[in-house]
């Protein structure tokens, strides 16, 4: 059974690499991975020559591969259905299980073969970008602390549950006779915003404790954390430079640890500073003491009124480290990819295979959008407003959810963005993208999609 399967896998990777759409995307692929190094600009630094290349030629690398996959995979099982390759094959003791897994290696190692040599020449000039010579100091802290990382980024939680504070007050509002015009959802929506605002607020000679929790503790003894933050003030200061003191505090008693970072900066702008990180992090949790100092001539309220407000960002890994679940998220992709256009060759001709494989592939890019776009996250107090009527919870219960099974989000299970941020990539995330791709695919393939061509007649036409 091996040996067929191998058999097999070796006259499909043969194929592949003598298909000339193939070695056209080789060609942009080279093109790419040599000219993006000495075009790129970001934003003038190094640091930004460097992400900018890492975006831009992994994203290449992730779509073109990707394409290649679905014609490949779309063509090969077709063409030999078409040209009556297959029937020879069959007639030979090879089952139609043996011909499906053979096909898929096949193409898999082909994939896994141009990813390799893709990525390690991506991998070669970041080194020579990141060694570039810098014009300040900070562009070379940049990439060691930020690109050059893989580091873990917290955000603060609110200490009660803001859409159910906000969604009881409305309904309380309601009960007393109180209307709103633009309805229940948008009432709710704005209560939230109404809470966030407060809980963001910190009036002058007043302070707030942020509580971050579910945080991994940092491998280095001794780590840095860097605390980022954006804020603004009211009334606006004069020389638009606010002051804050951050301290961190015990999570449980929420006195003080440590020294106190006393910053001066320009309001409405990202700011930065690493602090001694060392028993910060106390069972999974960590707390941020933010003051408003009250100098005698100010009084000046700090407003954190942005979707981005602050961060806690330390490091727990390289990379390297980084780097290669990326590649293998990559991998992934392109594996389902590969049986998903095995699985609809098996009962429909190529350029039906394609639509329908590059339909999902939309789909799978885009599905946030999709799903904002039918209202999946949406929720309606009655059916006469309810874009589904009366169906809308059965909808909401059963069809998206089962929407989001069969099109796996190429968005949640993409790596690209936080390799380049220098932000973790965490193992869970890596073992459910690889299992909603390529475990996904090859069980589609190997279960509807083998019972489907174990049943099918070769010689019959197909549309």
């Amino acid at each position: 059974m091996i040996r067929n399967i191998v058999a097999v896998a070796r006259l499909t990777f043969a194929e592949g690499i003598r298909m000339r759409i193939l070695l056209v995307v080789v060609l942009v692929l080279a093109f790419i991975t040599l000219r993006l190094p000495f075009t790129v600009r970001g934003d003038e630094t190094v640091a930004g020559q460097l992400q900018t290349f890492l975006s831009y030629s992994l994203g290449a690398v992730s779509l073109l591969l990707g394409l290649a996959t679905v014609f490949l995979s779309c063509a090969t099982l077709t063409g030999d259905v078409k040209n009556c390759t297959i029937h020879l094959v069959l007639t030979k003791p090879v089952s139609r299980f043996e011909v499906l897994a053979g096909k898929w290696l096949g193409i898999n190692v082909l994939m896994l073969l141009l990813v390799a040599l893709c990525t390690a020449a991506i991998y070669g000039f970041a080194t020579v970008i990141k060694n570039r010579p810098v014009a300040f100091a900070r562009d070379r802290v940049v990439i060691r602390d930020v690109v050059w990382r893989a580091r873990v980024g917290a955000k603060p939680k609110p200490p009660v549950d803001l859409h159910k504070e906000a969604r009881q007050w409305v309904e309380n509002q309601l009960k007393q006779g109180q209307e709103f015009a633009r309805g229940f959802d948008a009432a709710i929506a704005a209560r939230v915003k109404e809470l966030e605002t407060q809980w963001r607020k910190i009036a002058p000679g007043h302070f707030a404790i942020y509580v971050f929790e579910n945080l991994i503790p940092p491998r280095e003894a001794g780590a840095k954390i860097q605390v980022r933050y954006r804020a603004r003030g009211q009334p606006t200061p004069i020389d638009e430079m606010l002051a804050i003191d951050f301290a961190f505090a015990d999570p449980e008693t929420f006195q003080p640890i440590g020294a106190i970072y006393s910053t001066r900066e320009r309001i409405n702008e990202w700011h930065q500073f690493l602090a001694d990180g060392r028993g910060v992090i106390r069972n999974g949790k960590a707390a941020l003491l933010v003051g408003n100092p009250l100098p005698p001539d100010k009084r000046t309220a700090i407003f954190f009124d942005q979707d981005e407000w602050l961060e806690l960002l330390y490091n727990i890994g390289s990379f390297e480290e980084n780097y290669l679940k990326t590649v293998l998220l990559i991998i992934g992709r392109l594996s389902f990819l590969a049986a998903l256009g095995l699985f609809f060759s098996v009962f429909t001709s190529f350029p039906v295979a394609c639509f329908c494989v590059l339909t999902v592939y939309m789909l799978c890019l885009g599905m946030p959008w999709w799903e904002e776009a039918i209202g999946a996250r949406l929720e309606y107090r009655s059916d006469q407003f309810d874009l589904y009527g009366r169906f809308g919870p059965f909808v909401r219960l059963f069809l998206f959810p089962l929407m989001r099974l069969a099109c796996p989000d190429f968005s949640t299970y993409d790596g690209i963005e936080r390799l380049v941020a220098g932000h973790y990539i965490p193992v869970p995330l890596l073992l459910k993208g690889l299992a909603h791709t390529l475990g996904y695919g090859a069980m589609l393939l190997f279960l509807p999609g083998w019972l489907i061509f174990l049943r099918r007649e070769i010689a019959e036409v197909t549309v």
